[in-house]
């Protein structure tokens, strides 16, 4: 059952992180990785935490649960008994609440991620591996915190240099060192801070360029859709900002398909 629950851990840190391959650590570090501690008010920033009642945590602690409880299909019975076995081996403590909820919404929506925010992801992770303290837990804890420290990164700088070290990295380390990498580095570089600038043929080619590049990284049907719109409104003479579309955004089901697709 922790080998389930790992799996799907794992699932959400590669959708965190928007892209699949290698995962080795960064070799040099932008700021020390610290494990983060779980409040006791942990339920009151989250979506779908809870704090449990007095009775209710009475109530699992004194269950007597099958010793295959593992095999009980009703969803919510089975949740039960996790629940109950955590508490009953690890004690009243947050990190058990945590997991044995966020594992009763993993059943209930047939195993699709219920961390809404970054902030119940971290929660979870850090529950799990201070559940099991293994070095793979700890391993994807530390990558996930690293991810999201990128995140803020990228979004909040001003520097273009900080920008293309900080994308560069992260990309070539989801995709390997590639052509496309650097071209969709630059593109993104050029929209973070300005935009493209498309006056001539040439300025169509190197958008379209990039829009390829885009694609070859993430090959869901909504990059495919607006790369094919604009070499089709390039070849019919239709300037850029006039290019109308319906092109939908990819579902999580199309981008889960993509990552395992690459994970083969």
């Amino acid at each position: 059952m922790r080998y389930f629950t790992v799996c799907i851990l794992l699932l959400l840190t590669v959708l965190t992180i928007t892209g699949c391959g290698d995962v080795e650590e960064d070799p040099k570090p932008l700021a020390p990785i610290e494990i983060p501690e779980i409040p006791e008010n942990y339920y009151e920033n989250s979506e779908v935490l809870y704090k449990p009642t007095a009775e209710q945590v009475e109530e699992l602690l004194k269950l007597r649960y099958p010793h295959n409880w593992y095999d009980e299909e009703n969803p919510e019975l089975h949740a039960k008994y996790y629940y109950a076995m955590l508490l009953q081996k690890y004690g009243d403590i947050p990190a058990v609440h945590i997991e044995a909820q966020f594992y009763r919404l993993h059943l209930l929506s047939n195993g699709k991620p219920m961390e809404t925010s970054s902030e119940d992801l971290i929660l979870r992770l850090t529950a799990t591996y201070l559940l099991w303290p293994d070095p793979m837990n700890l391993s994807i804890l530390q990558r996930t915190l690293r991810r999201l420290q990128e995140d803020e990164i990228l979004l909040n700088t001003d520097d273009p240099d900080l920008y293309v070290e900080i994308a560069t990295r992260r990309l070539i380390r989801q995709h390997g060192d590639i052509p496309e990498v650097y071209t969709v580095v630059e593109g993104d570089k050029k929209m973070r801070f300005g935009g493209f600038r498309i006056a001539t043929e040439e300025d169509k080619d190197e958008y379209i360029h990039y829009l390829r590049a885009k694609y070859v990284l993430q090959p869901t049907e909504h990059f495919l859709c607006i790369l094919n719109a604009h070499i089709e409104a390039k070849e019919n003479g239709t300037p850029f900002h006039l290019i109308e579309h319906d092109c939908v955004e990819s579902t999580l089901d199309e981008i889960l398909d993509v990552i395992m697709k690459n994970e083969e």
